[in-house]
């Protein structure tokens, strides 16, 4: 049996169908309270329409990375699972480390490989669901004073105020260090380096044209800078 059969099944469907229809009927309940308050607070009607349009622009662009990401996975992993979630649970960087982390533990290619079966799409997808089951539960019962531990490392500084933004950087660093140093496919480190360039870049326009919106957008438009230069650059190799 291929194991599309599966990932597009209509059970499938059906079950990730009732997950998107509870968030958005969470999202439209919280719209609807939230409005209401705001005409019990006396806020202009013109005020509250703005508010919702500008906060559907904002959120546009950087959803435009995990659009691209459910595009990619959507060929490999079926319709719905990465439907829901990069929709409701999970995240674009998380969901493709994931899935390629099962792929190879299985002894497979990197995701994308057309070696997947029944089981390994299985397997691929409870790594993903126990991965964010672990941390969603650790979250509910630690998340609170793990904050406040936080809030007062940052207050007091020393050590662990640095150490928490050096585990941050050294996330991204084994993310994006093995592209960088892998020789073999120069595409993907001149592609970093115009990404990075780029974000440098907008952060710096930001900074002097004292517009905010181009550093909360440095990260998609970078991304999307550098998918376009792959295209550019790959005829040269």
């Amino acid at each position: 049996m291929n194991y599309l059969e599966i990932a597009n099944s209509p059970i499938l469907f059906l079950v990730t169908g009732i997950a998107l229809l509870i968030c958005a009927f969470q999202a439209i309940y919280y719209w609807i309270l939230g409005s209401k308050e705001a005409k019990n607070q006396n806020f202009p009607e013109g005020t509250i329409k703005k508010v919702v349009v500008n906060s559907a622009l904002v959120s546009i662009i950087p959803s435009l990375p995990i659009v691209i990401t459910l595009a990619v996975l959507m060929a490999i992993l079926g319709k719905y699972i990465p439907w829901l979630r990069l929709s409701v649970m999970g995240s674009a960087t998380y969901e493709s480390i994931a899935a390629e982390t099962a792929m190879k533990a299985f002894g497979l290619g990197s995701l994308g490989s057309a070696e997947i079966t029944p089981s390994v799409f299985v397997s691929i997808i409870w790594v993903m669901t126990l991965g964010v089951l672990t941390s969603s539960v650790l979250c509910i019962f630690f998340l609170k004073s793990y904050d406040k531990k936080l809030q007062t490392f940052k207050t007091k500084g020393g050590f662990l105020a640095i150490a928490s933004g050096a585990m941050l950087i050294g996330i991204l660093a084994i993310l994006f260090i093995p592209y960088l140093v892998n020789f073999k496919n120069p595409v993907g480190i001149i592609v970093a380096i115009v990404a990075g360039g780029f974000s440098l870049l907008f952060n710096f326009l930001a900074k002097k044209t004292g517009k905010k919106s181009l550093s909360e957008f440095s990260f998609p438009l970078s991304m999307l800078l550098g998918m376009g230069s792959s295209i550019l650059i790959s005829g040269l190799f």
